[in-house]
């Protein structure tokens, strides 16, 4: 059975753009000529439907045929959505256009455990800059590889939610927490999934 219920596949130059459905709404994805992912793009959270001006890389688009290693890839983005524990490997990821800064967050980040959630500030402070909690967030707001990077596990100081993959509302990001089995009391995150497991009542919002 095929699992995409609709599926676009275009070339951009040496990269191929693909779209496809999942439970949050339409998800695009640009890989390049070796099958390394340069992108992935959210939908909209209120028209499902993701934004072409979101994508970093354009050209002449033709349509092509994805490979069995692509769809693969698509498959287990959407299990990671319904909330299974999916790990990616890095070198299936083009992280040559990052700063060194955004490389250590993005890196860290892949480091927080599936059903565990930690803060801007807390990753900050993971990474040795305990003052760069707001370049954190932004960071990761901008994250080219959501879900395979799990940026949703990271939320502000006071364990609400915040804003998800650079859009102000964390909806997406509460399903996907909720499905990773994410417990939540007066919207915020219940104290035995909150990571690295300690005294954290004394941080301050960013």
């Amino acid at each position: 059975m095929n699992v995409f219920h609709r599926q676009e596949v275009l070339n951009l130059g040496s990269l191929k753009y693909m779209v496809f459905n999942s439970l949050i709404g339409e998800i695009a994805i640009v890989w390049d000529k070796n099958e390394i992912i340069k992108q992935v793009v959210l939908p909209d959270s209120k028209s499902r439907k993701h934004n072409y001006g979101d994508i970093q890389y354009h050209g002449v688009l033709h349509e092509v045929h994805p490979s069995k290693y692509i769809l693969k890839i698509m498959s287990n983005i959407k299990e990671i959505i319904m909330g299974h524990d999916i790990k990616f490997e890095l070198n299936q990821l083009d992280l040559n256009d990052l700063t060194q800064f955004q490389r250590e967050v993005l890196l860290k980040q892949n480091e927080i455990p599936y059903g565990m959630v930690t803060t801007y500030k807390k990753l900050a402070q993971l990474i040795g800059r305990p003052k760069s909690a707001r370049p954190v967030a932004n960071t990761l707001a901008s994250n080219p590889f959501p879900l395979i990077i799990p940026c949703h596990r990271t939320v502000k100081s006071d364990w609400t939610l915040g804003g998800y993959n650079g859009r102000k509302d964390g909806y997406f990001k509460r399903f996907i927490l909720e499905n990773e089995g994410i417990r939540f009391e007066d919207d915020v995150i219940k104290q035995q999934y909150r990571y690295p497991q300690e005294d954290v009542e004394s941080m301050n919002k960013i």
